[in-house]
């Protein structure tokens, strides 16, 4: 277990560039037209360029069965070509918090030929979006891969990927990292993600950490529900590397407001101040976030394990 609370122990740089492409990912959806991506609400990072978007079938976390769109990709406008997948997360954390952990199913790779222990087992949900098509559409899972092969067989293969995503869109990344290091390990990949529930249980966690070489970081405020879900009582364990945050809304909800403690915005926010102190850590009592509402932000006092 490794948990970090110093923002200078870590890439400030990288969790910076990739909490702004997870808020990216959402600016790129509209639930009134959910399958349409809206790339002129988009602003693509310094150095990068916004490539494709990407859809999937939520009939989990959503009210209907809809195709919604559900990430993005951008690559560096220079070689080496480094590319970033960005899922969006749930509308909503109370979505999360009503519909996470009923039950849980095996992992399939893309690649049919690799075989995995029967007892490596995801979250239902999680992997229903990520393996499930409409029929008129093809499974996030085969639109990604087309992408990677696409990108391969081009004038700018991929050097390295940067994987990442916020809430929901944090658990299908990890499928995602997962699904890329079985069917295609020649791809280097690193995995940041924000607000992360947890994926599988235990021997999922081993079995990512035996098949996959490269880095992978959850960044988790102390503060957020969605992050204790699924229950350590069904088995779902985290991936063991943190990053930990502490903050809250500074309204008379406080610490119990599920929308504050979750907000993608507000991480952002939280990382911002931390890289700009000289501690590391983001200390304050008031912190605006977008010149608007303001939440408290504290040094974390509680360490954490994968089953937290």
């Amino acid at each position: 277990m490794v948990c970090v609370t110093d923002i200078r122990k870590i890439n400030a740089d990288r969790v910076g560039l990739l909490i702004d492409c997870c808020i990216q990912a959402y600016n790129a959806f509209i639930g009134i037209n959910a399958s349409q991506c809206i790339r002129d609400r988009v602003t693509s990072p310094e150095g990068f360029e916004l490539l494709d978007c990407w859809s999937g079938v939520d009939a989990v976390f959503g009210r209907d069965k809809t195709v919604e769109t559900y990430g993005l990709v951008f690559r560096s406008t220079t070689a080496p070509w480094c590319y970033i997948f960005s899922f969006r997360g749930t509308d909503s954390a109370l979505d999360m918090l009503d519909d996470c952990g009923v039950e849980s199913q095996r992992f399939a790779p893309f690649d049919p030929n690799i075989g995995i222990p029967a007892d490596v087992r995801v979250e239902s949900g999680f992997n229903d979006i990520y393996k499930s098509g409409d029929g008129a559409v093809a499974p996030m899972q085969r639109q990604l891969f087309a992408l990677i092969d696409k990108y391969q067989a081009s004038t700018k293969p991929i050097s390295e990927i940067y994987i990442t995503g916020h809430s929901l869109g944090a658990a299908l990344s990890q499928l995602f990292t997962l699904d890329l290091a079985l069917s295609r390990p020649a791809v280097p990949t690193v995995n940041i993600n924000f607000a992360s529930p947890r994926v599988g249980n235990g021997t999922f966690v081993s079995f990512f950490e035996e098949k996959s070489p490269y880095p992978l970081l959850r960044v988790q405020n102390m503060y957020d529900a969605v992050p204790h879900l699924p229950p350590t009582e069904l088995g779902f364990e985290h991936m063991p590397s943190v990053y930990l945050i502490a903050f809250y809304g500074t309204d008379m909800l406080g610490k119990t407001d599920l929308k504050v403690s979750h907000s993608s915005n507000n991480y952002k926010a939280v990382l911002k101040c931390a890289g700009e102190s000289s501690e590391g850590v983001c200390s304050a009592k008031y912190l605006l976030v977008d010149g608007k509402e303001s939440i408290c932000s504290e040094r974390p006092s509680v360490p954490i394990d994968r089953k937290a």
